[in-house]
């Protein structure tokens, strides 16, 4: 990259975006980011970003904040799997994923970045999937609200992209670390905490990536010699299935892992449950019904290769990213 770019970045508050903002501002580039007026916006005060107060649906701020940028990034997304607030998911994650297409279309920016999902693409029988393993347009049936919505964003993506607009896709997979106050956060801490009674028999398989090493993709696609244009690229991890990595966080924490073995449909009907007590008190349960149909069986696990071969990308294995990522849990816990 060279040296000074102006970056255009949109949830840069989030769980990636935040360390994706900080390594931008360490590498010497100027940062605009858009963000609401409820943003804790601390943090890219300190780093000397320019900060552009709006809505993410709006086509025309998105459009002016856009201007004379050499970079985009479009992060903005909410994850959110279990008794979720439908409507917000489609204004953000769909309708947010358009105005920037759109924008950066529309501003002549020569070089974007749009987050999407391996939850986007298609899980897979057996092996590994890859970028080619994309969910048909016009697919009804979604294990959860966030992936149907990251989805048809990720198709919008990819008509931009045959459009020609310059957009390059990056697809995380299962991503873990410090901070996270997302599902992925809310299982570990639940499993810390006791909450969770048991683990189902037939677990689903995922790609486990640290977020720092999310962070470094992200990076190394913005580097003009390296990312093109109009391609997919995975940043997936390590495989294991979800009873497994429950294990080994239980394990590396000196907590006892959850003995029970619960069948699917047995948890799928509890969730379903506690769904509606959660709908009347606002309390969160470790179980839903998107939970288990998520985790219940299927295989989101894909290669990382493409990435590895074209951006020079190696994510570091669940032996070495867990510990640190606990170390937090572990302190919160714990206390002063």
């Amino acid at each position: 990259m060279p040296e000074t770019r102006l970056v255009f970045l949109t949830g840069a508050t989030g769980f990636i975006g935040s360390r994706l903002a900080r390594e931008l501002a360490n590498m010497g580039h100027r940062l605009r980011c858009l963000v609401r007026p409820t943003s804790d916006i601390g943090a890219l005060e300190r780093l000397g970003a320019e900060l552009i107060i709006g809505d993410l649906t709006d086509g025309r701020v998105i459009e002016e904040a856009l201007s004379g940028v050499d970079l985009a990034y479009h992060l903005a997304a909410i994850y959110d799997i279990g008794v979720v607030d439908s409507s917000a998911l489609e204004r953000t994650n769909i309708e947010g994923t358009r105005a920037f297409l759109e924008g950066i279309e529309r501003a002549g920016v020569q070089r974007a970045i749009y987050v999407s999902t391996t939850a986007a693409l298609a899980p897979v029988d057996e092996g590994e999937g890859d970028e080619t393993s994309e969910v048909p347009p016009g697919t009804r049936h979604f294990p959860s609200v966030y992936h149907r919505t990251k989805t048809e964003a990720h198709w919008l993506a990819r008509e931009a992209q045959s459009r020609g607009v310059p957009v390059i896709i990056a697809c995380p997979a299962f991503v873990y670390g410090p901070g996270d106050d997302g599902p992925a956060g809310h299982f570990i801490s639940d499993l810390l905490s006791g909450r969770v009674p048991g683990l189902l028999r037939r677990p689903g398989w995922f790609s486990f990536v640290y977020v720092d090493d999310v962070v470094d993709g992200l990076l190394k696609l913005g580097e003009g010699e390296r990312g093109r244009p109009g391609e997919v690229y995975i940043l997936s991890g390590e495989h294991a299935s979800m009873n497994d990595f429950a294990i080994r966080v239980c394990t590396l924490a000196g907590k006892r892992p959850p003995r029970l073995r619960f069948p699917v449909p047995l948890a799928w009907l509890t969730g379903a449950m506690l769904d509606g007590v959660s709908r009347l008190t606002g309390i969160r349960f470790p179980i839903s019904r998107e939970n288990v149909q998520v985790t219940g069986g299927p295989r989101w696990v894909h290669s990382h290769a493409k990435a590895g071969q074209e951006l020079g990308w190696s994510p570091r294995p669940l032996a070495e990213g867990l510990p640190p990522t606990l170390a937090e849990y572990i302190g919160q816990r714990e206390g002063p």
